[in-house]
């Protein structure tokens, strides 16, 4: 097997900067809330002689002009999901990185003799059985730092045949190989992403890049041991007993004679997005923006797994703590995958929408999926075999409709099973007049020509394309008959008994009209078209 490593050293911080579409100009300073001390910080801030772990004061003292930004254990698991849910595109095997900024996690007690069996701020992606898809390891790497370049990331790529070899190699990548100053021999970064070289490259790397205890970096250190070479060139059975079995385990977990349990990253059943705003919103025009860049990121997500959803649910967060939050369910009737339309139909529905406090932040969340649908982009003229099926651009303009009225505004039109015209008919939902239209089209397939031929004229050919509501009484002398008598009737068990004569009718101001009788009196029950 072949891993591929990406080492990002400043990723909590990039995706901050990434999320709230900061530009590369802007300073940014992330910092631990209790100890109020600086944990990472972009290029400028670092040229103006800010260093990790120094207090925020002094900080801004040197940088007054960056943004402060706090650091949250929720941050840097957001940023976790999103860095392996776009890496899920270049491999099935994606283990996620560990952040290196959690102070809990530092705090963990560890002994002297501990061994880490993972590099923090590492990505592994198991990339071998990929090499097919992407027609070849090197186009593989490629497209994927140029995925991270275009998100602003910064990341260093680094191939090997274990999972701990290739997160060594990365990191060590990234430090822009130190190590080689105190020996005569270099590399370039394309050294680190070719498996020949793999020995050489960890016959050169610090023991202080090695996950282990400070302790035993210093005991190390201490008898003269400062590269990997020299420290797998001692007898396995002295180091062992003088540092410890975790030691020879880590050891052979690099070189591959003992195998590393990986956790893979799984994608989550439900789909959850929180963005804290940089600025209070007072008005719903105020929530559009920074919702797209949500929503367009959803919209990777649904392409990536091949779903769609129906409902969305739209958290607001006002400033007010003790004010309940607005909870917003948006509707997407006819299923939708594409950030475009996503956030099209939602701004519609917030235009209903006031809001009673500025907002500070927003979330969204979605906990079921539909599989994308194939639509058809034409009004008219669909084969046979797609007939009963809506077009692409239809569902679009009833989407649109009910979210501009509202659901309950929009309705479709269904037939029923009855012989009196104002009954034939009745009003549903879209989607069950959907459902109604592709029974009524496998019906017409099954259907032979001639059926269907003779079907339209018996039924279609004298019926009016617009029935009165009530019907009117209508003198004799206004009309002139042209075609019937046609009866109509309720059935016999129903009540009251109805029994009606159709008839195709002139009016006497022009225009055809649809009349019945009923005894001697004549009513006007529609129009012909």
């Amino acid at each position: 097997m072949l891993w591929l490593a990406a080492h990002y050293p400043q990723w909590a911080l990039q995706y901050f900067c990434y999320r709230n579409e900061l530009g590369q100009s802007a300073a940014v300073l992330l910092y631990e809330p209790k100890s109020l001390q600086v944990l990472a910080l972009d290029s400028q801030s670092e040229q103006a002689g800010v260093k990790l772990g120094m207090s925020l004061s002094t900080a801004q003292s040197l940088m007054p002009s960056a943004m402060l930004v706090e650091f949250d254990a929720s941050i840097s698991q957001q940023a976790s999901d999103w860095l392996c849910q776009w890496s899920y595109e270049f491999s099935a095997r994606v283990v996620p990185l560990r952040c290196s900024l959690n102070v809990e996690v530092q705090k963990t007690p560890r002994t002297k003799l501990d061994v880490d069996e993972f590099v923090p701020n590492t990505l592994l992606l198991e990339v071998s059985s990929m090499a097919l898809i992407f027609d070849g390891i090197d186009k593989l790497v490629e497209q994927y730092h140029q995925r991270a370049k275009a998100l602003g990331l910064e990341v260093s790529l680094a191939l090997a045949k274990t999972p701990l070899a290739a997160q060594l190699l990365a990191c060590d990548a990234s430090m822009g190989n130190q190590q080689a100053k105190l020996t005569a021999e270099t590399f370039s970064p394309n050294d680190y992403l070719n498996s020949d070289k793999t020995l050489q490259l960890l016959n050169q790397l610090p023991i202080a890049l090695l996950p282990l205890s400070v302790f035993l970096k210093q005991s190390l250190h201490d008898i003269g041991i400062k590269s990997f070479a020299s420290l797998s060139a001692l007898p396995d059975k002295e180091l062992g007993r003088r540092f410890g079995v975790k030691l020879l385990q880590l050891l052979a977990r690099i070189s591959g004679s003992l195998p590393q349990p990986l956790n893979y990253f799984e994608p989550e059943e439900s789909y959850q997005q929180k963005l804290t705003l940089l600025y209070e919103v007072e008005l719903m025009q105020g929530i559009v923006f920074p919702l797209g860049r949500m929503l367009k990121e959803m919209a990777s997500y649904l392409l990536l797994r091949q779903k769609a959803i129906q409902q969305l649910k739209l958290s607001l967060i006002y400033r007010d703590s003790e004010r309940s939050q607005l909870d917003i369910i948006i509707q997407y009737p006819f299923s939708e995958h594409r950030s475009d339309s996503l956030l099209s139909l939602c701004r519609m529905q917030l235009e209903r929408i006031t809001l009673y406090q500025p907002v500070v932040e927003i979330v969204i969340y979605v906990d079921k999926f539909v599989p994308i649908a194939v639509a058809h982009d034409s009004w008219f003229g669909q084969p046979k075999e797609l007939q009963g099926q809506r077009s692409e651009k239809a569902l679009r303009l009833m989407a649109q409709l009910q979210a501009r009225l509202g659901k309950e505004k929009v309705k479709g039109l269904q037939a029923s099973y009855a012989h009196l015209p104002e009954d034939s008919w009745k009003a549903t939902e879209l989607s069950e007049t959907a459902k109604d239209q592709s029974i009524a089209g496998k019906r017409q397939q099954v259907s032979s020509e001639a059926t269907a031929s003779s079907s339209a004229v018996s039924a279609g050919a004298c019926r009016p394309s617009w029935l009165l509501t009530m019907p009117e009484l209508i003198a004799i002398e206004q009309i002139e008959l042209l075609k019937g008598p046609e009866r109509l009737q309720t059935l016999w068990w129903q009540e009251p008994q109805i029994c009606r004569d159709y008839y195709v009718a002139s009016h006497y101001q022009g225009g055809l009209c649809w009349v019945f009788r009923e005894g001697n009196r004549f009513f006007l029950h529609g129009w012909f078209g």
